[in-house]
């Protein structure tokens, strides 16, 4: 397959394009200079291609909820150009979105059929972005996936990639032997998901032939901040502050995974203790 990547420099989209060649497939990279919100531009890459992977966007909570005119740019029109040139070339859309577009669930576990409740700039966006999508779909027939991902963790590419991640500046501090500070009181859970799990997925939903599905890719385990803080203090943290919590946080999420088990045959198989050690390791080599 002839496969375009937004963002495929960046922090998955770095190892996405690498397990895809590794399949066989011809892929193609469109990230900085190139820019999303250029309809001109993102036409012509479009041109010849089966497939396109959406990961392009702002993805930094803090950032988006400060930048809600630049969120709405990138992660909105950007996605809307995309989308049209998707549908105007007959090329499968994989556009990925986020679990956190649950929020606080409104149902146990938040299944892709199920009612959503985001609560930030940054899951509102995606929201946003899967209805232009589906509009794509309805009205001039675009062929899509939509790819909500669990909270990403792990070793890419490049160090440097995604520094904002909580897990990444916690274990930065246990490499510095420093306090970590928690917004809120700790309890907030999240289904972490191994890179390596997600890149697995995002390569069987081409391998699989998948289409006009919304699917869960995310962690089996629900983990806490708090216990992500256990690991960290046994890593070398030397201690735990808490702050106040982020205005838009939310406080639970159990995403069901039955639904890429059965298209997909996928799992997710790193354990989240054996995937938090060994980024450990990654960032300790200098």
């Amino acid at each position: 397959m002839k496969i375009l990547i937004t963002g495929g420099a960046g922090y998955i989209g770095s190892k996405l394009s690498i397990a895809l060649v590794e399949k066989g497939h011809d892929v193609q990279i469109f990230d900085k200079p190139q820019n999303i919100v250029n309809k001109l531009e993102v036409d012509q890459a479009m041109k010849g291609k089966d497939i396109c992977y959406h990961l392009a966007a702002l993805a930094e909570i803090a950032y988006t909820d400060a930048h809600p005119q630049e969120t709405f740019e990138v992660n909105i029109v950007g996605t809307n150009n995309i989308a049209s040139a998707c549908a105007k070339n007959n090329v499968l859309l994989n556009f990925t979105s986020t679990s956190c577009i649950y929020g606080d669930p409104l149902e146990y576990p938040s299944r892709e059929e199920g009612l959503i409740n985001p609560s930030d700039t940054y899951a509102m966006s995606k929201a946003s972005g899967e209805y232009l999508v589906k509009m794509w779909g309805l009205a001039e027939g675009l062929k899509y996936n939509i790819l909500r991902f669990g909270t990403v963790y792990g070793q890419s590419t490049d160090k440097e990639m995604r520094g904002d991640m909580a897990i990444q500046i916690f274990l930065d501090k246990a490499i510095k032997r420093e306090v970590v500070t928690i917004k809120g009181d700790g309890q907030q859970s999240r289904n972490f998901i191994h890179i390596d799990d997600l890149v697995a997925g995002l390569v069987a939903v081409t391998e699989k032939g998948v289409k006009m599905e919304t699917i869960n890719l995310a962690g089996k385990e629900s983990i806490s901040i708090n216990d992500i803080m256990s690991y960290v203090l046994m890593l070398g943290a030397s201690g735990v502050k808490y702050a106040p919590e982020r205005k838009d946080d939310f406080r639970y999420q159990n995403v069901y995974l039955g639904k890429a088990k059965k298209l997909l045959d996928w799992e997710p198989k790193v354990r989240f203790e054996d995937g938090i050690k060994s980024m450990y390791d990654w960032l300790k080599v200098q």
